[in-house]
């Protein structure tokens, strides 16, 4: 192992489970991440003490101000986001969220910093030569308009490294050591699912209105009309197509907005009269959306700035994705929409709550980068949350796992490049250790409480309200937020599923296709399945939560009681919800992190209201009550 330190084991560094401020002192000695959650459920008394640590870091310039935005919402208050720094160099994922009330004194504090980080800022290698290194090994491109960053990476062990970050080819951010280019992690950057008024039927036969523009003798679909244009392209199930409009941007070294599509690649019509259901509804429902964000939450477009948002429509994926910036045929994002097939049928993931979906992927990217300066907004680099499993366990084909001995499928080096090859498990005192994706479940769970909103709000336009994340398909949905085990998927935090993790001596960590629920082996993912964290299955704790808030009733698991706030309170709640993710998430962030924030939204938007109550009962139902780490 190239960086010689010591394990710190998981209670400081590998994890990040919080210290509380007294803590501080006795950890200040050796590297450790401090997951900050002081807000509304905190004593004054810690409060302060985090505050006076933050304000002292900002003195000696270890983190500065990024952003410092007014509340949409509250009048009077204000919101920072400091981004730690080590001798100049940013660090992956550190920083706090602050908010202030109109007397500038702090209200609440979320984020995560390092401590003790040690490591030297003078790269061995240029950011040239490591890209010349991983387009070698990988067989990809460093797409020449994602410039390498430099920053410092946290590492499993506790220690740090000068790190370069690209974007490639293959739609994933690479993170590469600056002294010897090995691979440290990648994260992608696509989350999946699971003018002129034209009309159109879409997949469901409902009539919808286009804003189109006419361009000589056809009608394109690019609406005008919106402060937010938007713009749908038909790929048309031409590989090449897609592959041009999702990376030619970056590969051709381009700048931010400037297009790489054509005319050619609008979806058209000759007449007005749309007969592609997959393009009536794309274009329809992004419209759609906009308005509602627009109205009930104070955002404007998909970046909160009213930016063009370029849809990809008839894709040969049988999936709906957003890819984040630097991606897309402007360099600035796109969403995809293929289809969802199975034996007897083949629909367009074009329904309204999908379109939300997808398009709440790219708000809750964008309210995060631009408050953190982040480029990856929401994003997981140390897996904070983690903890120790058994020291063995025995899979469904019989064979028992060893931790100091197991070996699961992973990406690994190989003389010829990175290939899919057995990786070391990561074990800590001869157990394994166990993680989810955080920010994952946060970004999938958001997601479907946007989408289906959106059914709410356009319930007198025909829209399906019901809580069913595609629930119009004819298979039936995709989850269920009034029911998780639906889908076979939790609906406690203390049932959420686990999975192995695996650490080789680069330290790159990845998660491991074997599932564990509250500490138990529960069963294996395909060899080729290795890298998921539980984002869809685990989101719909928080998801549940949300229905619950509103809706009411006995949680299955807990047995408690939940008296949701009703019809009346769903404006409410739903802006709850919107501000803790527009206004206070850190850039990396856990489902409790994620509860703390909305129980802080709620105490801030409507304290003592029914609203707020019923929010907090819901998340102490599904197991996200205060404390919970």
């Amino acid at each position: 192992m190239k960086n010689a330190v010591r394990r710190l084991g998981i209670a400081s560094a590998l994890v990040g489970v919080a210290l509380m401020a007294s803590e501080q002192d006795a950890a200040s000695q050796e590297s450790a991440v401090l997951s900050i959650s002081a807000g509304q459920a905190a004593g004054v008394d810690e409060l302060r003490q985090w505050d006076a640590t933050v304000d002292g870091m900002a003195r000696t310039g270890e983190i500065v101000v990024m952003s410092r935005l007014g509340d949409a919402s509250l009048e009077g208050r204000t919101h920072e986001h400091l981004a730690q720094y080590f001798a100049g160099i940013p660090v992956f994922g550190g920083g706090v969220s602050r908010q202030l009330d109109a007397g500038g004194v702090t209200v609440s504090l979320f984020g995560t910093l390092h401590q003790g980080i040690d490591v030297n800022i003078a790269p061995a290698l240029s950011g040239a030569q490591v890209a010349a290194l991983l387009e070698e090994m990988h067989g990809g491109e460093v797409l020449a308009g994602g410039q390498p960053g430099l920053g410092i990476l946290p590492l499993p062990d506790g220690s740090y490294a000068l790190a370069y970050y690209f974007a490639m080819s293959d739609g994933y951010f690479y993170f590469a050591d600056a002294a010897d280019g090995s691979l440290l992690r990648r994260v992608n950057a696509v989350k999946e699912q699971q003018a002129a008024v034209g009309a159109g039927s879409g997949s469901q036969g409902n009539e919808r209105k286009l804003s189109t523009t006419q361009e000589d003798d056809r009608f394109h679909a690019h609406d005008r009309m919106r402060p937010a244009e938007v713009v749908t392209l038909d790929v048309r199930f031409n590989s090449q197509r897609y592959r041009r409009l999702f990376a030619n941007h970056l590969i051709e070294g381009l700048p931010p907005g400037e297009a790489v599509w054509t005319a050619d690649d609008y979806a058209t019509d000759a007449d007005n009269e749309w007969d592609d259901p997959t393009v009536v509804e794309a274009h329809a429902y992004t419209g759609w959306t906009y308005d509602y964000f627009s109205a009930r939450h104070g955002w404007e477009g998909i970046d909160g700035a009213n930016g063009r948002t370029i849809s990809m429509v008839n894709l040969g994926l049988a999936n709906a994705f957003f890819a984040s910036p630097p991606f897309g045929p402007e360099g600035n994002g796109v969403v995809g929409y293929g289809r969802r097939t199975n034996e007897t049928s083949e629909e367009p993931y074009t329904l309204l709550d999908v379109v939300g979906h997808e398009l709440m992927h790219g708000v809750t990217h964008f309210s995060v980068s631009n408050r953190t300066g982040s480029p990856f907004g929401l994003y997981n680099l140390v897996p904070i949350g983690a903890r120790l499993g058994p020291r063995s366990f025995t899979d469904r084909t019989g064979e028992t796992h060893t931790c100091e001995t197991a070996r699961f499928p992973g990406v690994v080096e190989t003389p010829d490049g990175f290939d899919v090859g057995l990786a070391p498990a990561w074990c800590e005192n001869g157990r394994f250790v166990l993680a989810y994706s955080g920010d994952g479940a946060i970004h999938e769970g958001y997601s479907d409480i946007f989408g289906e909103s959106l059914g709410f709000y356009y319930q007198d336009e025909g829209a399906s309200a019901d809580y069913l994340v595609g629930g119009d398909f004819s298979e039936g949905p995709i989850r269920s937020m009034i029911d998780p085990s639906f889908s076979r998927d939790p609906d406690a935090y203390g049932d959420r599923f686990e999975f192995a993790l695996t650490l080789d001596e680069d330290e790159f960590w990845d998660y491991s296709g074997h599932v564990f629920v509250r500490g138990e082996y529960f069963g294996t993912l395909r060899n080729d399945e290795f890298g998921y964290g539980g984002d869809h299955w685990n989101s719909l704790i928080l998801s549940h939560a949300f229905y619950l808030a509103i809706e009411g009733g006995t949680h299955r698991t807990s047995g408690m009681t939940v008296e949701g706030g009703g019809e009346a309170n769903r404006e409410e709640i739903e802006r709850i919800f919107f501000r803790a993710m527009r206004d206070l998430m850190p850039a990396m962030a856990t489902l409790p992190i994620a509860a703390a924030l909305i129980r802080q939204s709620a105490a801030d938007l409507a304290p003592g209201s029914d609203a707020a109550r019923a929010v907090d009962q819901a998340l102490r139902a599904v197991g996200l009550g205060p404390g919970v780490r």
